[in-house]
């Protein structure tokens, strides 16, 4: 066991060794004076290169101490014996300043994984034009308990290395954590790009499915066009031809029968010339973006109508709406709305129709035509917007497609229509739609 005076001894002895080593004929990797002192020591003793850090030699007390022949160290570097870190070693080269201590003190790993705590006397010398580092190491772990400044020194290194552990270990978890976290999401990434990747090919299938379904009905309303009206045409003029014979014009019978046939021709052809336009409505979206003046619609609804509208009372807003739908298709609504308050009109009241548009706070429109006719009862308010629905018999014309009609153009718009009371238990038709948007 080294006793306290003995360590201090160990940097004048390093002093001497170095100026015998630079001053002495012995330069590397030879010179007697040197080489005799550098292999016989006691202690061990390093050569080592301060850029890289790679031991340049080892004399045989530590190959002893560490436990690895002179070859081998020759071999390594001093990061591959010291247990510290880099961070560690900077802050006991700032601590040793600090102190004023000519040493510094670290915990060094031997070949059996044995940590052991050493001083460390180093100096850097040019040996031919290389300046490398003399380091004498002194090793103080058996004085442990007899040298209490060693203690305080052993005891803050193992704090750095607790510190050190568990920071190392800390963010080992962390890591550990980040990974489980990115493979998580790495998965739910891959589950919803599957379930994008399987909705749409359900969209696909289904776009298919409608593009078949919408050839389909193309070639159908084709087929109305040529198969179902010109038949009914040529049917309605036969009817007609055999009206004017004057071989029948005794024949009261024959002639009402002619005339059914007649009604029923033209009854048919409407309801096939409604269906057409009805399936049409898919095939040529119209320019809802574009928008319509609501009040110039209106009046253009009006205008074929004059002769119906004759002794009925109308009332019109003074003002218009700029609505977000094609100009064309809210005209059609419009005569389609009319034409329903014409045809149910009250046998005994004249007709009166109201129309007003309001701007509504949430970006709608609200279009409302009233009137004082028949009326629609409320069970049957949503039936009546339904294919070929009919609340009265073949007394009064009508196909049953035209309520049909105006609501899958107002659909079209993303509008939308229903019915509420009107005036004197007549209907009141309401058209939400909405409002075009202001450049």
């Amino acid at each position: 066991m080294k006793s306290k005076w003995q360590k201090y001894l160990a940097w004048p002895l390093l002093a001497w060794a170095l100026w015998q080593f630079t001053n002495a004929a012995w330069a590397l990797p030879g010179g007697p004076t040197f080489a005799h002192f550098f292999n016989t020591h006691a202690n061990p003793m390093l050569i080592i290169n301060p850029a890289s850090g790679k031991i340049v030699d080892a004399n045989p007390a530590a190959a002893r101490f560490y436990g690895h022949p002179r070859e081998q160290l020759r071999q390594m570097t001093i990061q591959q014996i010291n247990a510290f870190t880099p961070e560690q070693v900077a802050a006991e080269r700032e601590l040793a300043s600090i102190e004023g201590r000519n040493f510094f003190i670290f915990r060094h790993r031997l070949a059996s994984g044995e940590l052991r705590t050493v001083e460390v006397y180093t100096h850097p010398y040019a040996f031919n034009d290389l300046t490398l580092l003399v380091s004498v190491i002194n090793d103080i772990t058996p004085g442990r308990h007899q040298a209490v400044d060693l203690w305080h020194y052993k005891q803050r290194l193992e704090e750095m290395v607790v510190i050190q552990t568990a920071t190392i270990e800390a963010a080992r978890r962390w890591q550990v954590l980040t990974l489980l976290l990115a493979v998580l999401a790495q998965a739910v990434a891959i589950v919803w790009l599957l379930l994008v990747l399987r909705q749409r090919k359900g969209l696909a299938a289904e776009r298919q499915t409608l593009q078949a379904h919408n050839q389909d009905l193309a070639h159908l309303g084709q087929a109305l066009s040529h198969h179902f009206l010109e038949p009914t045409r040529r049917l309605r003029s036969f009817a007609q031809r055999l009206q004017n014979k004057p071989a029948l014009a005794l024949d009261e019978d024959s002639r009402q029968a002619l005339r059914f046939i007649d009604e029923q021709s033209s009854r048919l052809s409407n309801l096939v010339r409604d269906v057409q336009r009805y399936l049409l409505l898919d095939q040529s979206p119209p320019e809802h973006a574009a928008g319509a003046d609501a009040l110039a619609a209106l009046r253009a609804a009006l205008e074929p109508l004059q002769d119906e509208l004759a002794g009925c009372t109308l009332r019109l807003p003074e003002q218009t709406l700029q609505v977000a739908m094609d100009s064309q298709r809210l005209r059609e609504v419009f005569q389609i709305l009319l034409d329903n308050a014409l045809r149910y009109r009250h046998p005994e009241r004249s007709l009166l129709i109201e129309v007003r548009f309001e701007r509504q706070p949430n970006g709608w429109a609200r279009l409302s035509l009233s009137d004082n006719g028949s009326g629609i009862p409320a069970p049957y308010r949503q039936q009546v917007f339904d294919l070929f629905s009919r609340l009265v018999g073949s007394e009064i014309p009508g196909s049953g497609m035209g309520l049909a009609l105006a609501s899958k153009m107002l659909q079209s718009a993303k509008g939308r229509v229903r019915i509420e009371n009107g005036l004197d238990g007549g209907a009141c038709f309401v058209i939400e739609l909405p409002l075009k948007l202001q450049p």
